[in-house]
């Protein structure tokens, strides 16, 4: 069977993945935006989520949450207090704080890149985001010079 690609916004298909997510299902979505740089790619990397369990979520993790303005983001942890969580997109240094465990409702439990499975609890995994995180106030310098090899790579590449 060939696999069929839809393209549609989140707000249109979130009620039919969050029955999917309750029924136990994992979902598979292809990342739109480069918020979470070098770690998953825009239009080419696919993120598995599972539904999330709110008061177990920890730093590191990756959920799904709605902004209270209804916008879909995928962020990582980089801190809980008082029940609630501050985000951060991998490519970003402004911190978002205050997301409340009823706006969460996916985890990454891992994602494809380049067609190759990467799981979100493997060491290495979680040894390479630990120290993204300690280089975060190099991120903007390391971010551009991941964007320029990246664009003289492509260059490069036959069509």
């Amino acid at each position: 069977m060939e696999k069929q690609i839809i393209k549609t916004t989140l707000s249109e298909i979130s009620p039919l993945i969050i029955d999917c997510l309750d029924g136990g299902l994992d979902v598979t979505l292809t990342v739109t935006g480069n918020s979470m740089r070098p770690f998953l790619k825009h239009n080419r990397d696919q993120v598995v989520l599972t539904k999330a369990q709110a008061d177990s979520l920890k730093k590191g993790d990756v959920p799904l949450y709605i902004r209270r303005g209804g916008q879909y983001v995928l962020h990582r942890i980089v801190d809980v207090q008082r029940g609630t969580y501050t985000m951060l997109g991998d490519a970003q240094t402004n911190l978002e704080k205050g997301i409340q465990p009823d706006q969460i409702f996916a985890l990454a439990k891992g994602f494809y890149r380049k067609g190759r499975y990467i799981n979100c609890q493997g060491r290495g995994y979680r040894r390479w985001v630990s120290l993204w995180w300690h280089l975060r106030k190099f991120r903007p310098y390391l971010l551009k010079a991941h964007y320029t090899f990246d664009r003289i790579f492509d260059r490069k590449k036959p069509e």
